[in-house]
């Protein structure tokens, strides 16, 4: 479960799913149970790190708040070491050593964020 607060955000954009409200909670829909307890942090990161009037912010900002995203999740739920040390299968192609070799909960925060980034920055249409 989530707090009310994140789908008064996002519930508009999903208007034919009727959500279950209990107790000013919203039942998971649509993202497994990692991506509600992740959310937080890294809305609080961005909150904190992200220029607005930056339009692409640069790599190694990004890798900061992944960085100190991934630092703040680990240290603070630690049933999530099991996420944090998994990585991805390697296989014996040539296109895998292209790849580098993260945890796939570094990887999932990375979206999380990215998509965050993005959503921050939409462009505002107005009714036309």
């Amino acid at each position: 479960m989530y707090p009310i607060e994140y789908h008064n955000r996002y519930g508009h954009m999903y208007p034919s799913i009727d959500p279950c409200i209990e107790h000013g909670m919203v039942m998971p829909i649509m993202y497994p149970e990692i991506y509600y307890r992740i959310y937080p942090h890294v809305h609080r990161i961005c909150d904190r790190m992200d220029n607005p009037y930056m339009y692409y912010p640069s790599e190694a900002l990004v890798e900061s708040m992944i960085n100190e995203c991934y630092d703040a999740c680990v240290r603070e739920m630690p049933d999530l070491i099991h996420y944090a040390d998994l990585k991805a299968h390697e296989t014996d192609s040539i296109d895998a050593a292209q790849f580098r070799r993260r945890p796939l909960l570094r990887d999932l925060i990375a979206i999380i964020l990215i998509s965050e980034l993005f959503r921050r920055r939409r462009r505002i249409r107005y009714g036309f």
